[in-house]
């Protein structure tokens, strides 16, 4: 009981996040399995997936001005609400195009309640501590990556599409009970008027691209964004479609991945240090060996041991990404907003390019792909690892 007394305002983030991330857990889970169900080829998938980029891509550098000027739960709140319409709206869907035009609103409202989110909580990432940025983004894979995608693969057994958005749409409204009580006190500042000036706001913008820190993140983010978008989109594809798994499985599997990211965002916090490159190399070798794994496994077991893996690389790359960028100083909001622009941008490309690929060449490639870009980060990470040394 100390322990939440003491640590209250973390202990409401982790609340918040577990809700909605069950509800974006249950969504990554059953959009390619719906799309599967209209007949759907890898390609329309992907594209069905790369349209909630869109979504994000479109309102992602609004959402930071609009955060700081309305203020992170007010901007939660709503974000929630329309999220919850546009996910039970899902059901009326009766063809992939229809459902390609429904995932550009749902990542408008999924993007303005992420960057919501992190804005709330870069700004008392001080008070709270850096080292428990883990426990935050732990708290989001519990809902998305683990809790998420298992009831998400036993409500598909137990009812029709129609109740399992509803469902969804549920979870994702539990966060407004929770801001709403005594236990949730937004303990910053009340947000005061500000008079907008799209030239001010395109200047901080601009003058934003010119952190080297938050640009290299917000590089890594967007890849780490593409894959995970990719990653939950196409083991479900190559379990069901290709290997003949159940969709329990291909929960499973997405669920297994989480776990082990779990582990490392609210463990390896305290092996973060002032230059992070060692870890950032170990977290693209170990990515790169489990995307060899998914690239040629053939069967439950292996894909298992892969998504095992792969949890704890690109765990551990956005512990540290969201760690680092938590520590930038300036208007948390537009902070938040810009590093979003790289996950806009990867769900984006990630998927379509991904199906695309699968298409043409089978959905085992999709995975051999990303060794590409995993590994030209690993070499830039190497370099620059050795000029560190060097200069010290």
């Amino acid at each position: 009981m100390k322990f939440l007394e003491r640590n209250e305002l973390l202990f409401n983030f982790m609340l918040v996040n577990i809700s909605s991330g069950i509800a974006v857990g249950m969504m990554n889970f059953i959009i390619p399995v719906y799309a599967l169900s209209l007949n759907a080829t890898s390609a329309e998938i992907g594209l069905i997936k790369g349209f909630t980029g869109i979504g994000d891509l479109l309102i992602v550098l609004p959402a930071g001005f609009l955060i700081d000027y309305f203020g992170s739960k007010k901007m939660y709140s709503v974000s929630c609400i329309f999220g919850s319409l546009i996910i039970i709206s899902i059901s009326f869907a009766t063809n992939a195009s229809f459902l390609l035009l429904i995932m550009l609103f749902y990542g408008i409202s999924k993007t303005i309640r992420t960057t919501s989110n992190n804005a709330d909580f870069f700004k008392h990432m001080n008070t709270i501590g850096a080292s428990k940025a883990g426990y935050f983004k732990g708290s989001i894979t519990i809902g998305s990556a683990l809790i998420g995608p298992l009831i998400g693969g036993i409500a598909i057994l137990a009812m029709g599409y129609t109740s399992y958005f509803v469902l969804t749409s549920a979870f994702l409204l539990l966060p407004l009970v929770i801001i709403s009580s005594r236990l949730y006190r937004e303990n910053t500042s009340q947000v005061k008027p500000k008079i907008f000036s799209f030239i001010d706001t395109s200047n901080h913008y601009k003058s934003l691209t010119k952190n080297r820190l938050l640009v290299s993140a917000t590089i890594k983010n967007g890849l780490n964004s593409a894959f995970f978008m990719t990653f939950t989109t196409f083991i479900i594809v190559l379990a069901i479609k290709d290997l003949g798994l159940s969709p329990g499985i291909a929960a499973a599997l997405i669920s297994i991945k989480g776990v082990s990211t779990l582990f490392v965002v609210f463990f390896g916090g305290t092996y973060l240090q002032k230059n992070n490159n060692g870890l950032y190399l170990f977290a693209y070798i170990t990515t790169i060996f489990s995307l060899l794994l998914l690239g040629i496994g053939t069967d439950s077991i292996a894909l298992a041991v892969a998504s095992l893996i792969n949890g704890v690389g690109t765990g551990l790359i956005t512990l540290i990404n969201f760690t680092e960028v938590g520590n930038i100083d300036g208007e948390k909001g537009k902070i938040a907003g810009f590093f979003s622009f790289g996950n806009a941008l990867g769900s984006i490309t990630g998927p379509t390019l991904a199906g695309m690929i699968g298409d043409s060449f089978g959905v085992h490639t999709i995975f051999l792909a990303f060794i590409v870009p995993f590994g030209m980060l690993a070499i830039y990470t190497f370099v620059e690892n050795k000029k560190h040394k060097k200069q010290n």
